[in-house]
């Protein structure tokens, strides 16, 4: 069908700039982890040390969603004959998990760094740092409005993920930049437990985009979506009754299969006008990558 062509068509080329943003977001999270990590060792700051290993984690994140999406942009083969989709939610699930647990370190260290400077003679906090982290902040919160742009325009997954990643480093950055001149002007031990109580933060939003990955590679789906299609289904003729809908998100694509009955007296070619019909209803009102939709004939009760 034309329809699903075209919806077809568009969620590759939407494949392919996500790619391309996905890239944009690996350049400049090497840059920010090499700069914040040559700084944070030579103030001795472990705030400023937790932001650059967290933009060490979106570095890993992005290498993961590049990957996801090369492998989604493959032809359909024996083995996977719907094709390669679903590796775009593997690579944000792997990305997600490094993403918590980079952030679970970060707290470990924090809540260290902050008890050394109450047991131990503590290191003098620098300005320097702080500065570091405000112009990385800068930086990402950029990073994230143009996230956000694209993702506007496309909702990619993919994008998605970078978005909130990069509001994530954009928190991180500020909020260490505000634990080091706390540390600074009151008392160094404000340079760890920043990196601590963001470090919660970041677990909890990781969680969150884990939750949701998960959520589509164990095919749980949308009820109101279904509800949706069930209400344009119900309206062609031709349809006795809606046996069964179920959907699936495979990456981005929606994948909809759709079981009806029809009267028992209709030809076959009758049948398969009826499912083309639903077919480009359903991909003509929403954006989906696949239906398939199989015929039935009516079941007559026998008294």
């Amino acid at each position: 069908m034309k329809t699903t062509l075209e919806n077809r068509m568009r969620y590759f080329d939407n494949l392919k700039k996500s790619k391309k943003i996905a890239y944009l977001n690996l350049l400049v999270f090497i840059l920010l982890f090499v700069g914040e990590l040559v700084i944070a060792l030579s103030s001795g700051s472990k705030a400023l040390l937790a932001a650059s290993f967290n933009n060490l984690s979106s570095v890993i994140i992005s290498i993961g969603i590049i990957l996801g999406l090369k492998v989604s942009l493959k032809d359909p083969s024996h083995s996977h004959s719907k094709g390669y989709q679903q590796f775009e939610t593997l690579g944000n699930l792997f990305s997600s998990m490094v993403m918590f647990f980079m952030s679970a370190y970060i707290v470990v260290e924090g809540v260290r760094g902050a008890y050394a400077s109450v047991k131990e003679t503590p290191i003098q906090a620098d300005i320097l740092p702080a500065l570091v982290a405000i112009g990385a902040g800068g930086i990402m919160l950029i990073m994230f409005l143009v996230n956000r742009k694209f993702y506007s325009k496309i909702e990619s997954n993919s994008i998605n993920t970078l978005m909130k990643d990069a509001f994530s480093d954009t928190l991180m950055n500020f909020g260490t930049a505000m634990g080091i001149l706390l540390a600074v002007a009151l008392n160094p031990m404000f340079d760890g437990l920043t990196a601590a109580i963001l470090g919660v933060i970041l677990c909890r939003m990781s969680y969150l985009v884990i939750k949701d990955n998960v959520f589509h590679l164990s095919d749980g789906f949308d009820p109101e979506m279904i509800q949706n299609y069930y209400n344009v289904i119900e309206t062609i003729e031709g349809v006795e009754k809606i046996v069964d809908i179920t959907g699936r998100k495979i990456g981005d694509a929606i994948a909809v299969d759709v079981t009806i009955e029809v009267l028992g007296s209709i030809t076959v070619e009758e049948g398969g006008m009826i499912a083309d019909e639903i077919e480009a209803d359903l991909t003509g009102r929403f954006d989906i990558f696949d239906v398939d939709v199989q015929v039935k004939p009516k079941r007559v009760s026998r008294n």
